[in-house]
């Protein structure tokens, strides 16, 4: 093999090894820790009735919500179950983003790459995953306020 070919073949099982690394760090923070900043928890749950725990940026408890939903619309109280169970799930992909936007950052700028074009980028890569992390949960507060249809 070349030096070329094993230079290629070392740096592509470096990013594979940060990449699971990444991966695996953020599953922890995000299900076992259950770290979701400005998320929410479920503390209890009846028929149409949802007891909330919200969080502050932290990931601290701030304050209890109560949530009752009207007898016509007794499947927003199990959407609103359903999405925050769901929301560590975006927690991890937000996460995930954001090691490897900043593992990625150093890695081109240390090759030598401009630092603003590489900013961009990897601020782009991070935006998305935000940007739907934040339309969950401004799902989940649609739903708490009764604006959702």
């Amino acid at each position: 093999m070349s030096e070329e070919l094993l230079n290629k073949v070392r740096r592509i099982l470096l990013y594979l090894a940060f990449l699971m690394a990444a991966f695996f760090f953020s599953y922890i923070l995000a299900y076992p820790l259950g770290y979701s900043p400005l998320g929410y928890e479920v503390v209890k749950k009846q028929e149409n009735t949802v007891v909330l725990q919200s969080l502050n940026t932290w990931g601290i408890a701030e304050e209890r919500i109560t949530y009752q939903a009207p007898e016509e619309d007794e499947w927003k109280a199990k959407a609103l179950v359903d999405r925050i169970e769901r929301q560590a799930m975006e927690y991890h992909l937000f996460f995930t983003s954001i090691m490897v936007a900043v593992f990625w950052l150093g890695m081109e700028v240390w090759k030598g790459q401009s630092l603003k074009k590489v900013l961009v980028l990897s601020g782009f890569y991070v935006f998305v995953s935000g940007l739907s992390l934040i339309r969950h949960l401004g799902d989940i507060q649609e739903i708490l306020e009764g604006t959702l249809y």
